[in-house]
């Protein structure tokens, strides 16, 4: 039986108690492509002790990792500019860093601000085996998902410069996102709200 002690342990568990000096940095950048005003909206992760969130680790721990798609989908510029190369589109892969570059900024002090345990987390005080991937790129607070946030933007941007395509941009978009989910380093929540900050940023997009 879990006790007290241990539950309020969880409650107050957070990802990591300061932030990396390298995020930080990012955070500070100036936005050009991206409204300076935009907002983005708020919304509270689920608890850590909540049932929702020992669902959705239950759930992680039951997913078939996909290692092709989880390191191809790793890299999110890269991803779409084989799409890009493909459709003939015509933008360039330091356009594409602009604007994962501008669109982190936003994601990390998200994430810092709920600064939500890694699923690995919270699947090691319960027990579970999550036979989860390790990648450079999970080791920041889980909420919201960078993949999810930056794979849908860039795909919404896309799409609206080759509507003909649209479908395979979206498409790339939800790959990456659902990348994470492949690699047990997000939890479904996490993913869901990269989709709405998305949404957000690309109104903003200038």
């Amino acid at each position: 039986m879990v006790k007290l002690k241990e539950l309020l342990g969880l409650r107050n568990m957070v990802y990591s108690d300061k932030i990396k000096p390298k995020h930080q940095k990012r955070m500070e950048i100036q936005l050009e492509r991206i409204n300076p005003n935009v907002i983005v909206p708020k919304v509270q992760p689920p608890d850590n002790d909540s049932k929702t969130t020992l669902d959705e680790v239950k759930y992680l721990a039951n997913v078939k990792p996909v290692m092709e798609t989880i390191k191809g989908r790793d890299e999110v510029v890269d991803s779409f500019m084989g799409l890009v190369e493909s459709t003939g589109l015509k933008i360039t892969k330091e356009e594409l860093e602009k604007i994962t570059k501008e669109s982190a900024k936003i994601i990390y002090e998200l994430k810092y601000h709920y600064n939500r345990p890694r699923p690995y987390q919270i699947a090691e005080f319960y027990g579970i085996d999550l036979n989860g991937t390790e990648l450079d790129s999970m080791k920041t607070p889980s909420y919201p998902s960078g993949h999810a946030v930056q794979g849908y933007l860039i795909g919404e941007i896309l799409s609206n410069m080759d509507k003909t395509n649209a479908v395979l941009y979206k498409g790339m978009g939800e790959e990456i996102a659902h990348s994470r989910i492949l690699a047990k380093a997000h939890y479904p929540s996490d993913k869901t709200y990269g989709h709405k900050i998305a949404m957000e940023l690309f109104k903003a997009y200038k």
